[in-house]
């Protein structure tokens, strides 16, 4: 949907060490990259289920819910509200640019 990933900085007292991704400049580094392929490939499962069980309303809250959830185990409340709240601004960006 997107092509923005923020990871930044991962709370050693929640268990995170991987290192901060910010993506800059022309040439992604190696960690963004895989982040992009990670992201895509979930992405064309969850159509791929949707369109498999004709529900997409489901699989889209089974997700959600699985990745809130997971999201607030490893970085806590407030990073994860705010990551949710850019990938709205984010779909509603994408809505205005399509024009619906």
């Amino acid at each position: 949907m997107g092509d923005v990933i923020y990871l930044n900085n991962f709370s050693p007292e929640q268990g995170g060490q991987a290192p901060a991704i910010e993506v800059s400049g022309p040439e992604p580094d190696r960690d963004v990259e895989k982040c992009v392929i990670i992201r895509d490939h979930i992405e064309e499962i969850m159509d791929m289920i949707s369109a498999v069980h004709r529900d997409p309303e489901t699989v889209a809250l089974a997700a959600s819910r699985y990745g809130s959830m997971r999201l607030y185990q490893l970085q806590g409340r407030a990073r994860t509200m705010a990551f949710i709240s850019r990938c709205i601004e984010t779909a509603e960006i994408a809505e205005d640019i399509q024009g619906k």
